[in-house]
């Protein structure tokens, strides 16, 4: 028997606009000269949680544009890069891509060509 999962949507769209919220509140509050672990690794967990949501949810361009962010702030948090103002603001228009597409899937709607170009522009900066 297929279980039909678009009945927990709503509760993963819920999850997602809380990570969200989180994941901005630590990007605004982060010290950039000397980022504490704690606050990368709340960012990186947020992200993580979306990215693994909506793949299980079957939103692949949310997952993979998801895993983008993942990966720069895994590398954040290993210290393998270190944290540069510009970063900050990219991030958080990432947070605000996802918000868009979040808002989009909750619609059933498909991708219009400003939330891809935001898509790849974003992708590109980080």
């Amino acid at each position: 028997m297929k279980v039909d999962i678009s009945q927990f949507h709503d509760a993963f769209f819920e999850e997602m606009s809380e990570h969200l919220a989180a994941m901005e509140q630590l990007l605004v509050g982060l010290n950039i000269e000397n980022p504490d672990a704690e606050s990368l690794n709340g960012i990186f967990r947020a992200a993580h949680s979306i990215k693994g949501g909506a793949g299980i949810f079957g939103f692949p361009d949310l997952a993979s544009f998801t895993h983008v962010l993942e990966s720069l702030l895994d590398q954040l948090r290993s210290e393998k890069l270190a944290l540069q103002p510009a970063m900050i603001d990219s991030f958080l228009a990432a947070r605000d891509v996802l918000e868009r597409m979040q808002s989009r899937y909750r619609r059933g709607g498909e991708a219009d060509d400003d939330e891809k170009n935001d898509t790849a522009i974003i992708s590109a900066q980080l």
